[in-house]
C-alpha cells in the first residue's frame, strides 16, 4: 500500500514547523516530494516575487494573504481551481493521492 503524503498544508500548519524553512527557498523536499509555496491564485513564490518587483512592493505575498505549501505536481490544478475550490475537493475526496487522480475527479464533477 502506498504511503499517503500530504497534498496541501495551509500556512497555519507549515509556518510554525520545521517546514518553515521553505519561506527562504520557496520550496522544500519533504517525505520524498517537492513542496512549493503558492499564493491564493496558485502562483509560486518566484512568480509572486517578480510581480512584486514590477509593482514596487516589498513582499512577494502580502501579510494576511494565504501562502499554502503544496506538492509541486498539484500546482496547475490549484491554479485552475483556485484555493477555495481546491481545498473543497480535497476535503470531499480524502482518498486523493496523485495529481492524475485529482484531475479525474475534477473532470468528472465538472469543476475545471
Amino acid at each position: 500500500m502506498e504511503e499517503k503524503k500530504p497534498i496541501l498544508l495551509t500556512e497555519e500548519a507549515w509556518r510554525s514547523s520545521q517546514l518553515s524553512i521553505a519561506r527562504f527557498y520557496g520550496s522544500i523536499n519533504f517525505n520524498g516530494c517537492k513542496y512549493i509555496i503558492v499564493d491564493k491564485k496558485g502562483r509560486d513564490l518566484f512568480e509572486c516575487s517578480a510581480e512584486a518587483v514590477r509593482a514596487g512592493r516589498d513582499k512577494a505575498i502580502e501579510p494576511g494573504e494565504p501562502a499554502d505549501l503544496i506538492r509541486e505536481e498539484f500546482k496547475s490544478i490549484y491554479k485552475n481551481l483556485g484555493r477555495d475550490a481546491f481545498i473543497k475537493v480535497l476535503e470531499e475526496h480524502p482518498e486523493i493521492n496523485s495529481a492524475a487522480q485529482m484531475r479525474q475527479i475534477v473532470a468528472k464533477e465538472g469543476n475545471e
